[in-house]
């Protein structure tokens, strides 16, 4: 597989610089700024890089996006944060400003599948029932229309038993 592509992705906004290619002695290209043994400048032109597509917002995009809202996140738990407790529940923690507009709704996701019940405004939601192992959740704002006009960057946890008192994690 050649690397050829992502390092043209990674010097495309450098206009004025050198690159070499070389093969290393295992037989793999080996790209630098710097002239080496064996090496072959490289004449690269960003022109010639092919612009990003965009991609669509989908409901489960990992980066999430803000919609109508200034601030739109899950506080808690913290990304690949590992929680220890036998009751394999989990207060989720939000920021939402502006508050939730009145045709909006809340929806929280576990694993893709949402919570049940109705969250109503809350921003602290406890989520119980999981099991053991490592999980993912985001959170939604959808209109009357079921269409989701905002999303949380998905935060992935672990949830483990609690340890013996005395045990150090």
């Amino acid at each position: 597989m050649s690397m050829l592509p992502t390092f043209l992705l990674l010097f495309s906004s450098i206009v004025t610089a050198e690159v070499y290619k070389s093969v290393g002695p295992d037989g793999r290209a080996i790209y630098t700024d710097r002239p080496i043994e064996n090496a072959t400048k490289l004449e690269l032109s960003p022109a010639t890089l092919p612009p990003p597509s965009p991609e669509p917002k989908s409901e489960t995009d990992e980066g999430g996006f803000l919609g109508p809202y200034t601030a739109f996140e899950i506080l808690s738990p913290q990304d690949n944060t590992t929680l220890r407790n036998d009751t394999r529940a989990i207060d989720v923690s939000l920021l939402l400003d502006p508050p939730l507009q009145e045709d909006h709704r809340l929806r929280v996701a576990v694993d893709d599948v949402d919570a049940e019940g109705d969250l109503g405004k809350r921003t602290q939601i406890r989520l119980g029932g999981l099991s053991f192992g490592s999980h993912r959740v985001q959170a939604r704002i959808e209109d009357n229309a079921n269409g989701v006009v905002a999303a949380t960057p998905l935060v992935n946890f672990h949830v483990r038993p609690a340890l013996p008192e005395g045990e150090l994690p």
